[in-house]
């Protein structure tokens, strides 16, 4: 009897993913706490990165610690707080998390203690809280400013430490702040500005000693959000995103493009600016803000309201204890795939910053084509004092610095011609 052998060769069917299902937002959700410890994760309300470590922290107290890119999360803070968590600032080698409120337990419906400020240098491992100062005042906000870290609270004002947090001064209350309710913070050069809860935007020059009331064109003076970029600082509200080229003087409410006017949150990755929104996910703005466009393929929540940056992926924080990460490079091919190519929408000479200034100062434009550009600096007679572009340039956003050092002091006129198109300004040098 002959044996008859059928040989099947089963040939796998290739299966080609687009790229544009492997360029997407993915989602990772952190873990329950265990018994006895404190909420489930709700909304992760801030993130931080600090060299290969990723922090978050969430409504109902929990903080968590990712080595691994955000892939894998532990809890780190061994029933510290049952506080929401609220800001997080990597400096001084120690990890600074603001808590604020006494909230509810959902899991075991018992109430957690321990509004303040507390700090690890150890990754979590051990906790301090700041002491009688602070006591436990409700932080909402921190940021840091040379060697010297700010602490913005709820219905307290500002508060600055320069010795690692060991010790706390309350600053601005009778110089300038007439708010307490800070409900963000941001630095950009020397100056620090604080956002609030109905009084709109202020700014100090001094580590927070005096401030300066700044709302020259704010309609909606509840603040969530404020981020700095050299000359520029941009506020996010429920209208929109406003930007000031000016240093905080005056602002312009710069929204094409969003779906939405509810901005949560900001982050810097230079060269672009990026946003989240309550309900419309993120948008991503590569022309300083002009306009923006939408960065959220594979994230099926719209409501962001807290980023991190790692230097090689971005972290999103949203509802339910989910932390939702993207390589970058991904955003900005993104972006670079799908940017209109008139990416200004006018040409527009705008005012110089620092001014006054002191031997220097940058000076913006925006181009929306490519043209010959000629822009030039004049004494108050007209006579010409110096030539800074004379060529030919890309559409776009264009900067320049002019140095005044060999000049006397006085008042300067800086003029811009493309095409039919001119516009001067003034500038003041004060030496």
């Amino acid at each position: 009897m002959k044996k008859y052998f059928l040989f099947m060769i089963l040939l796998a069917p290739t299966i080609v993913i687009p790229p544009a299902v492997l360029a997407q937002w993915t989602k990772t959700i952190l873990p329950d706490p265990p018994y006895g410890h404190g909420s489930l994760p709700g909304r992760v309300n801030a993130l931080a990165a600090d060299g290969s470590s990723i922090y978050a922290g969430t409504l109902g107290g929990n903080i968590y610690l990712s080595l691994d890119d955000g892939t894998s999360w532990t809890l780190i803070d061994s029933g510290l707080t049952n506080s929401d968590i609220t800001a997080m600032l990597p400096a001084n080698g120690s990890l600074y998390v603001g808590a604020y409120g006494n909230v509810a337990n959902a899991t075991y419906g018992s109430f957690g203690q321990g509004s303040g400020l507390y700090m690890t240098s150890d990754s979590g491992r051990s906790w301090r809280k700041a002491g009688a100062s602070l006591a436990d005042s409700e932080v909402y906000t921190i940021t840091g400013i040379d060697s010297d870290v700010v602490v913005g609270t709820w219905g307290g004002g500002t508060y600055v430490s320069s010795d690692r947090g060991a010790t706390w001064i309350a600053v601005g209350q009778d110089q300038g702040l007439t708010s307490q309710y800070i409900r963000t913070l941001a630095v950009g050069g020397i100056r620090i500005f604080a956002g609030t809860w109905g009084d709109g935007v202020f700014f100090s020059d001094d580590h927070g000693q005096s401030w300066t009331q700044s709302n020259l064109g704010i309609n909606n003076l509840f603040v969530n959000s404020i981020i700095t970029d050299g000359p520029n600082v941009y506020m996010g509200n429920t209208e929109g995103v406003y930007k000031s080229t000016d240093g905080g003087f005056s602002w312009t409410l710069q929204d094409s493009g969003l779906a939405t006017n509810y901005v949560n949150t900001f982050i810097l990755i230079k060269p672009n600016l990026i946003l989240g929104t309550s309900g419309e996910g993120v948008f991503v703005s590569a022309d300083n803000g002009q306009s923006w466009m939408r960065a959220d393929t594979g994230l099926t929540d719209g409501y962001i309201y807290c980023f991190a940056y790692n230097g090689s992926r971005i972290f999103a924080g949203s509802v339910n204890g989910e932390v939702w990460s993207r390589p970058i490079g991904e955003i900005v091919t993104e972006i670079n795939n799908n940017w209109r190519n008139d990416i200004a929408a006018s040409f527009k000479l705008e005012q110089n910053y620092p001014n006054p200034f002191n031997p220097s100062t940058r000076i913006s434009y925006e181009l929306k084509s490519a043209g010959h550009v000629r822009l030039s600096v004049f004494d108050v007679s007209g006579k010409l004092v110096a030539t800074l572009i004379d060529r030919t340039q890309i559409a776009g956003h264009h900067d320049i610095t002019f140095d005044g050092s060999h000049v006397a002091s006085g008042v300067y006129m800086y003029r811009i011609e493309i095409g039919s198109f001119v516009s001067t300004r003034k500038m003041v040098l004060i030496k």
